[in-house]
């Protein structure tokens, strides 16, 4: 096996940790034994991750500090995850990437932001906020939006533990449903990711990342327009059918544009031509 220097040949990694975040969520840290272009993975990109005899599937990197191991953050939902949760630490999978267009982090330098994620969409969002901490002075204000209809659904618990004790970053946390409490014990906020954005500290002159399911999308893009945030200031992760990776099967082709090369990450300003991706009022 080889590394990146052909798209289609994955990359081997042993799965190193398997860790259980909510039912049906797992966080996998697979060490790669040749990191190659893997290792120079940035925030919003995908990998390709491939089980022999399974099939592949596209999964967000959810850590900003890849290196000799990257981790992603699994929900079972399909054939490859299903198998994939059925391995142990120790056995090997494929990697192929990492793809697509991530974050603009030279945009985001020096700027004040707001990241804010909803579900599984705070996988991606993780990278970002890791990034921006491990390089906290390149960047100004940061507001971290997380929000789940279920509290018990919280992912990362742990981590969010430590970021609630940060002075460096301020933390909204919201679920539908409160139930508790759990260990370790985070403080939760009754209402959606709407309250929120509404709640936070928000200004016209923040950037704006946003990760989630695309119900959501409308509403948080209305009130960070309602903050004076401009549409080239809001940038939204587009998840959508993504297969292959490389734009060869067609399955995320909207509206002109491969999601898996062209996005997932585009600005909201790209985006208003595309009635088909996102609908915005």
């Amino acid at each position: 096996m080889t590394g990146i220097s052909n798209p289609l040949l994955p990359a081997k990694g042993i799965i190193r940790s398997i860790v259980p975040l909510a039912q049906d969520n797992f966080l996998f840290e697979v060490q790669l034994e040749q990191p190659d272009g893997l290792s120079n993975c940035q925030p919003g990109q995908f990998v390709e991750l491939w089980i022999p005899g399974v099939g592949e599937a596209p999964i967000s990197v959810c850590s900003g500090r890849v290196g000799s191991s990257i981790e992603l953050c699994v929900r079972r939902a399909g054939r490859v995850t299903n198998a994939l949760f059925q391995m142990s630490e120790g056995e090997w999978v494929g990697l192929r990437g990492p793809y697509g267009t991530g974050f603009p982090l030279s945009a985001y330098r020096g700027q004040n932001l707001v990241l804010i994620a909803g579900g599984l969409g705070v996988a991606p969002i993780r990278s970002l906020w890791q990034y921006i901490l491990d390089h906290r002075d390149n960047f100004g204000e940061l507001i971290l939006i997380y929000g789940m209809r279920h509290s018990i659904d919280l992912l990362f618990r742990a981590e969010f533990k430590i970021l609630l004790r940060r002075r460096d970053i301020d933390v909204y946390i919201a679920a539908e449903d409160v139930v508790g409490p759990e260990l370790p014990t985070v403080s939760f906020q009754l209402g959606r990711v709407t309250d929120m954005i509404q709640l936070a500290p928000i200004t016209a002159n923040f950037q704006a990342a946003i990760c989630g399911p695309p119900v959501m999308y409308k509403y948080v893009v209305q009130e960070l327009k309602a903050k004076g945030i401009s549409d080239t200031n809001i940038w939204l992760s587009l998840e959508r059918h993504m297969k292959c990776g490389i734009g060869k099967c067609g399955h995320c082709f909207v509206g002109g544009q491969f999601t898996c090369k062209d996005g997932p990450v585009f600005s909201l300003a790209d985006l208003l031509f595309l009635p088909e991706a996102i609908e915005c009022a």
